[in-house]
């Protein structure tokens, strides 16, 4: 036993940290037994093709990112909005995804929605002003039209059954 101030006696032993954690050893990090699948197998590919949705949310994020490249002409508010709300989109989705209270989980899709509002109307910006070529625009527009029409369902209250 160790005396503190005062003539107070402390438990502690001397390898255990003054916020009373200790860490154990753990014989091996190798995972628990189990089935086990070899690297590179369909289980690992189709991680994503389950939630094609978030796939096509990274993808739109990707091509606003090559939009804003293109964009050196516009204002730099423009340009850092539409950076901020395509990146937000997949991440709201992917919370989404994450959660089980379907309250919270449309909640986040509606911000998500929100947000693909926003980069599709900074895409017409961009088109009326004439500050990035169409051909870029144009895919990264029919993308962000396409996801909001794929939102809109995934936001709306379920019909209450009385």
């Amino acid at each position: 036993m160790n005396r503190g101030p005062g003539g107070v006696t402390s438990s502690r032993m001397p390898d255990t940290p003054p916020f009373g954690i200790r860490f154990k050893h753990r014989p091996s990090d190798e995972p628990l037994p189990g089935p086990t699948q070899p690297p590179g197998s369909e289980q690992e590919a189709l991680r994503h093709d389950r939630v094609p949705i978030y796939g096509r949310a990274v993808e739109l994020a990707a091509r606003a990112h090559s939009v804003i490249e293109l964009a050196e002409s516009e204002r730099f508010f423009l340009r850092d909005q539409l950076d901020r709300k395509s990146s937000l989109i997949p991440q709201l989705i992917a919370q989404g995804l994450a959660i089980a209270d379907m309250a919270a989980r449309r909640e986040l899709y509606r911000q998500a929605r929100r947000a693909l509002t926003d980069c599709a109307t900074i895409f017409d910006m961009m088109i009326a002003r004439g500050s990035v070529g169409r051909d870029a625009l144009d895919g990264a527009r029919a993308l962000a039209l396409a996801l909001l029409d794929e939102l809109v369902p995934l936001t709306l209250e379920p019909p209450k059954v009385w």
